[in-house]
């Protein structure tokens, strides 16, 4: 099937907007999405002439708001940005269509609480600034995205090696002067006026409501997301009112703008233990709009006074000394590219900055020599998928025995590593079984000197990812009682569509969950906060 020049690759998916399908066009990829309300009402005599027209007047202010946006978005971004805005608009019969590059390098949503665990701060840092200055970009043309959420906030890891934000899915941006008159979108990431405005029927309240709608709403959402992205957990919300507290204890979910406007407080996790990021969601997060920080001010802040290391060059292949650095007050690295080669700017306690070569880094002892992958412990009986392993920014593996748990330490390429049991490595793809040859059979193993390290991030949630596609299942899911104090309830028909056949509870980590197998015989460890995310069970 081609469409206006676009060839699509698979079927039509059902999403939250109507449908979604891969496409080929002149050798490049493309995400085409299908509209199917509102559509454009059809003339075969089913309607009568006024229902037409309002039908119809429904669609041209729908596709005029569509357009608008993206065509003011597209006179500031282009192929490979961090803002993805559809290239082409067109029609699918009745059905308003869009056509969007394809965004390679994208981390799936089932790896993502994995991976972001996996960062350390400075990575997430520039994170931070990409998603910032996306959106300050945005703001600037007058436009509200009004659906950020971790969804629409891709987490990607580009051609230089650097984890990077890309904002995607304006299907809800409007341009300040033309406020919606629906509100579609996450209820968990609503700030406290659109949450506000969502609940309002009568037409002359929404007018008068209307202008709390600014880019400021846009803030509080990021400022969840931020959240999110430093402590892996949305803020738990504290000083609940007596109403409040009755629906909670009933099990039902309290949102973070439902808890602001009723006089909650949204606590900021102990796991942000820095006072400038928690200064910063605190301010973003403040119920009253003018009192929060707009896109610009939170892009100088997350850059003020504070110096990165990045991680270096992929191609590189080095790891360096976290401990030479901070001897030698070294604060900051950026890589730079001097004609073509690929060097790095190092800026010192003094403000000095100078650039030196991989080799030059290596002569002043500012490097660790490579690690290389050690190979996985025998009664394991898994063989590492290096590729897969280099392409989440990972340069070296090694055998690590923590308390009393024989497991792996994946190291980065800035010094940091993060510890993984067999189950998470397996789960993430990183290793197969011990059928195949180990890739990293041969490959020199690291010396018990050379692993020691300056920081530890937080080990990754045991989360598994399937590498197979799996069709629906037909017929019932077996389904087992969920964790009293999770208070969700399964929904079967959701888990059977995604390939599962049985859902049964496991403890991993000291972490209540749930392991859904399927038909084949593997199964995917899924906490209960993921399991609601994918929609495969509900708050009760």
């Amino acid at each position: 099937m081609t469409v206006n020049g676009y060839t699509v690759i698979g079927e039509w998916k059902n999403s939250q907007c109507g449908e979604t399908a891969l496409a080929k066009k002149g050798g490049k990829k493309y995400f085409l999405k299908k509209y199917n309300t509102p559509a454009a009402p059809v003339k075969n005599g089913t309607l009568d002439a006024k229902t037409f027209a309002h039908n119809q007047k429904l669609f041209d202010h729908f596709v005029k708001t569509r357009t608008t946006v993206n065509s003011l978005i597209r006179t500031i971004t282009g192929s490979g940005g961090n803002i993805v805005i559809p290239e082409a608009e067109f029609m699918i019969e009745n059905k308003y269509a869009e056509a969007a590059e394809f965004v390679e390098g994208v981390v799936p949503e089932e790896e993502l609480e994995g991976v972001l665990r996996s960062l350390s701060v400075d990575v997430k840092k520039l994170l931070m600034q990409t998603a910032a200055g996306a959106l300050s970009s945005v703001h600037k043309l007058g436009i509200v995205h009004s659906d950020l959420k971790l969804k629409n906030v891709l987490l990607v890891r580009n051609a230089a090696g650097n984890y990077v934000a890309k904002l995607i899915d304006f299907d809800s941006s409007y341009p300040l002067d033309d406020k919606p008159d629906e509100i579609v979108g996450d209820v968990n990431y609503y700030s406290p006026e659109l949450g506000l405005y969502s609940q309002l029927e009568d037409e002359e309240e929404m007018a008068a409501a209307a202008h709390t709608l600014t880019q400021k709403s846009d803030i509080f959402s990021l400022g969840l997301i931020f959240h999110f992205y430093l402590s892996g957990e949305l803020p738990e919300v504290t000083d609940l009112p007596e109403k409040l507290q009755k629906r909670a204890a009933k099990g039902k979910k309290i949102y973070a703008w439902v808890a602001v406007n009723a006089g909650a407080k949204l606590k900021i996790s102990p796991a942000i233990d820095k006072k400038k990021y928690r200064s910063l969601i605190e301010d973003m997060l403040k119920k009253d709009p003018e009192e929060r920080p707009t896109a610009l001010e939170v892009l100088k802040r997350l850059k003020e006074e504070e110096r990165i290391i990045e991680e270096p060059w992929p191609e590189h292949e080095i790891i360096l000394d976290a401990e030479a650095f901070e001897k030698r007050g070294i604060e900051g690295l950026k890589k730079v590219t001097e004609g073509s080669e690929k060097k790095y700017e190092l800026t010192s306690s003094d403000g000095k900055k100078r650039v030196l070569s991989k080799v030059e880094l290596a002569l002043e002892g500012l490097l660790k020599r490579s690690l290389g992958f050690e190979d996985p412990w025998e009664e394991h009986g898994i063989s590492f998928n290096v590729e897969k392993i280099k392409s989440r920014g990972f340069v070296g593996v090694s055998r690590f025995l923590m308390d009393g748990i024989k497991g792996y330490r994946f190291y980065r390429a800035d010094s940091t590593y993060t510890f993984f049991r067999k189950e998470m490595v397996v789960g993430m793809g990183y290793a197969g079984g011990g059928s195949a040859s180990s890739p990293s059979a041969g490959t020199k193993a690291a010396a018990p000197e050379a692993r020691k390290e300056t920081t530890v991030p937080k080990p990754a949630p045991e989360t598994k990812k399937e590498t197979t596609t799996h069709g629906p299942v037909s017929g019932g899911v077996k389904l087992c009682d969920p964790w009293p104090e999770h208070r969700i309830t399964f929904d079967p028909e959701v888990i059977g569509k995604k390939g599962f056949s049985a859902v049964a509870r496991d403890t991993i980590g000291g972490v209540n969950g749930y392991r859904f197998s399927r038909p084949d015989g593997s199964d995917q460890f899924i906490r209960a906060e993921m399991a609601v995310v994918q929609k495969m069970a509900r708050k009760e």
